[in-house]
């Protein structure tokens, strides 16, 4: 291998540890920017005393997390061998 050869896979080499770092520092902003308190103490809007929708809120337009689908899932749909 000569000189020119070495330089090309050192620059190569450089380049994709840059983009490494600077895609794992967006992936961290955007992280930090979307994940929010899983429970807060703002009012939800509905009544009190008011029993929840049957279903997920689709109208609302924000996705729902796994802790927000309650009763949904495959948990409690039949009894395991040690619940019977």
């Amino acid at each position: 291998m000569n000189n020119a050869t070495i330089w090309v896979f050192l620059l190569v080499g450089v380049a994709v540890v840059a983009f490494l770092l600077i895609a794992f520092a967006r992936g961290r902003r955007i992280q930090a920017r979307d994940s929010g308190p899983l429970h807060t103490d703002e009012p939800s809007g509905e009544p009190s005393g008011s029993e929840p929708a049957p279903g997920p809120d689709t109208g609302s337009g924000d996705r729902l997390k796994p802790h927000q689908l309650k009763g949904y899932g495959n948990f409690g749909t039949r009894p395991g061998e040690n619940d019977r």
